[in-house]
């Protein structure tokens, strides 16, 4: 790690490395920013892995410019692009980036999917968890060879309805219940899930050797990880809304090294004092900030997905 050791913040070096992955979501019901100069700070901020989050016609045809500035930095690019009619096309153009497919949880996705369609995703949260046995089902009928079940995205969830509908854990066991009893093959399949309870939850269901198959993806907000909205507001990720600056008003290296991005991540840190005694904490190190930030703001807590614990003094404050 690249630390400057004469300027420290509450335990964390100002100098510390920029993110190895930024997530940018392109464009949001049709609106974008200057996607040219957004491309252009990230690209300038030299992470390894850029991942594009693309909506709709509005990001398609921006996404010939942004690959080619963000290859300039040598970062490998991978797109999620919602499935839509005319969406496939992208992946036929030769690009070299990797993609993956959003799907409509409460509407058949099979048709849609491009040949060699290899990953799909789809967002958890209180209003998709129903749909999600029917997703499964239909990704094992599927070519696809991986689904990403990610969390909510907040910045998206505020500015599309006004609320972060976070699953809680009678939601996540009731969908976890409901695919043990499908039965759902794995065989050559991978999952990757975003919140390390639902993780668990569904290692359980698929049990032995098809358990194994069932990844964790971790937290990486405000240290490896950086989140970019469609009008260029950065944030520790896209779970948690935070903004730290914007990429149109200051550069990304003057947004990840201020005072703020540090503070945020020392908070990210540290384990809230109703945490200590669970014996799940090793594991989840309390869990996702973003889900708790809905229901505590960070001040004292667990997330809604993790297990009841009794009330304790303490925990995550800015």
């Amino acid at each position: 790690m690249g630390y400057n050791r004469g300027t420290m913040i509450r335990g964390v070096a100002l100098g510390e490395c920029m993110p190895a992955c930024v997530r940018w979501d392109v464009d949001f019901h049709g609106k974008a920013g200057r996607t040219k100069r957004i491309a252009r700070q990230i690209r300038e901020a030299s992470p390894r892995v850029v991942e594009l989050r693309v909506e709709g016609e509005k990001g398609l045809g921006e996404l010939p410019a942004i690959f080619t500035e963000v290859q300039k930095g040598n970062s490998r690019v991978e797109a999620t692009l919602r499935l839509f009619p005319g969406a496939t096309s992208a992946a036929l153009r030769g690009y070299a980036m990797d993609f993956i497919w959003h799907v409509n949880p409460s509407a058949p996705f099979l048709d849609l999917l491009p040949p060699g369609g290899a990953s799909i995703s789809m967002t958890v949260d209180a209003d998709s968890l129903a749909h999600l046995p029917d997703v499964m089902e239909e990704f094992s009928e599927s070519e696809a060879r991986s689904i990403h079940l990610t969390n909510i995205n907040a910045i998206r969830a505020l500015a599309e309805v006004g609320h972060v509908p976070v699953p809680g854990r009678e939601l996540l066991q009731e969908a976890a219940e409901r695919i043990s009893r499908l039965a759902i093959p794995l065989a050559g399949k991978k999952l990757v899930v975003h919140d390390y309870f639902f993780w668990k939850l569904l290692r359980g269901v698929f049990g032995g050797g098809a358990g194994e198959e069932v990844g964790f993806s971790g937290c990486r907000a405000a240290s490896a990880l950086a989140y970019v909205d469609w009008e260029g507001n950065v944030y520790p990720c896209d779970s948690l809304p935070v903004r730290l600056g914007n990429l149109q008003e200051r550069t990304f290296e003057k947004i990840w090294r201020s005072p703020a991005r540090v503070q945020i991540l020392n908070v990210l840190r540290a384990v809230p004092a109703s945490c200590e005694p669970c014996d799940q904490l090793k594991g989840c190190l309390s869990g996702c900030p973003g889900l708790a930030y809905p229901v505590s703001g960070l001040t004292a807590g667990s997330e809604p997905s993790g297990p009841e614990r009794p009330a304790a003094d303490g925990g995550r404050n800015f």
